[in-house]
């Protein structure tokens, strides 16, 4: 009977000491549930204050340099291509001599004209003089009237034979003339396409060499049709800016204004073909060359900006979050973003002011009214 007794004591003092080790923990955790947990910690940001300034509004396009005048020099006369004067690359002059044909043939042609002409103007003296003797004569009866007829109309002839003959002689004059080829206008010369001692014709498509006029330099590019009435009313207003930038859109290569609009949409892409001009662009703008053209269409004065990496993106819209006080704590703001300038973006709500600091970096960590701590930049 005592061994029972031992065990049934035992198993008791085991139960009782179960329970108050359950009775500890629940304490223990209740009285954990109800202390008040410490606040997070600062998250420690960047700001910078809201600022006011103008804004410029761009309008964006891809563009092609096109030259003011490309020619594409060919002979007139058919001939030996004598001599190539112009290196290749080579600024040219207008009027400057840039190649010569043979020219022997036509300087002998045109000494036959001129003989020709001589030799009928001589025949065309001698019978005005003897139509002006049949005049006299028959004054006095001593000739009839078909003779008198019959000379003038033979001056009539010769007239006329002269007069072709001195049209032969201009024509090969300027046959003559065609053998000095020059350049039509101020521009580069591309490379040589005929080299000297060829047979060169008039009807060679690739002609001799092309000149390209490349000041002042042309962009044209196209803009969707909605962006006509931005561009008139900037139009308006006087001369609209215009800048092109590389590839890249990290150079500015030259500045010009908007030169004219094309008279027509075109219906296949809803865009219309602007031209821009450019007359300081020297070597930077190059015939053929893309180039990422900005019209300046608008200037937004005096709104407020926003470094753009201070601006988040969420499901409702672009946000910043704002340092208020009191306990620097931070407030979400939904804004709307305008035209960027440089490293800051226009807000054109209200949604933040002037002198309010916007968080720039940090703000991954952050949600509206968190403590944050503002550390230097």
């Amino acid at each position: 009977m005592e061994k029972p007794r031992r065990r049934k004591f035992g198993l008791a003092l085991v139960t009782l000491g179960i329970m108050l080790l359950a009775l500890l923990l629940w304490l223990f955790f209740a009285f954990n549930q109800h202390k008040p947990k410490p606040p997070p910690p600062a998250e420690p940001v960047a700001v910078v204050a809201v600022k006011l300034q103008d804004v410029p509004v761009y309008i964006d396009a891809l563009g092609t340099v096109t030259p003011t005048r490309s020619v594409t020099v060919i002979s007139q006369v058919d001939g030996i291509l004598g001599s190539v004067e112009f290196q290749e690359g080579q600024q040219v002059r207008k009027g400057q001599v840039i190649a010569r044909i043979d020219d022997r043939a036509l300087k002998a042609q045109l000494q036959v004209a001129k003989g020709t002409l001589m030799h009928d103007q001589a025949l065309l003296a001698n019978a005005q003089r003897d139509l002006a003797r049949y005049r006299e004569l028959i004054k006095v009866g001593s000739t009839t009237q078909q003779t008198l007829d019959t000379q003038a109309s033979l001056v009539q002839q010769l007239q006329g034979t002269v007069a072709s003959d001195q049209g032969s002689v201009q024509n090969l004059d300027v046959q003559l003339s065609y053998c000095t080829i020059t350049s039509p206008v101020d521009g580069v010369v591309g490379l040589r396409q005929v080299d000297p001692g060829n047979y060169v014709t008039t009807t060679s498509a690739t002609g001799i060499a092309v000149i390209t006029q490349m000041t002042p330099a042309t962009v044209v590019f196209a803009v969707p049709e909605d962006d006509l009435g931005a561009i008139n009313q900037a139009m308006a207003k006087g001369a609209v800016t215009v800048l092109a930038y590389d590839r890249n859109k990290h150079n500015l290569l030259a500045t010009g204004s908007l030169l004219a609009l094309d008279n027509q949409v075109d219906t296949s892409t809803g865009t219309i073909k602007v031209k821009a001009q450019f007359n300081d662009a020297g070597k930077a703008l190059f015939p053929n060359q893309f180039v990422n053209a900005r019209l300046k269409a608008d200037t937004l004065s005096q709104i407020s900006v926003v470094p753009t990496r201070a601006i988040q993106h969420g499901s409702k819209g672009d946000f910043v979050f704002v340092v208020v006080d009191p306990g620097n704590k931070v407030s979400l703001r939904n804004i709307k973003t305008g035209p960027a300038t440089g490293d800051v973006s226009a807000v054109l709500d209200n949604g933040v002011k002037a002198g309010e600091q916007v968080v720039t970096e940090g703000a991954d960590k952050l949600d509206d009214g968190s403590a944050v701590k503002v550390v230097a930049q």
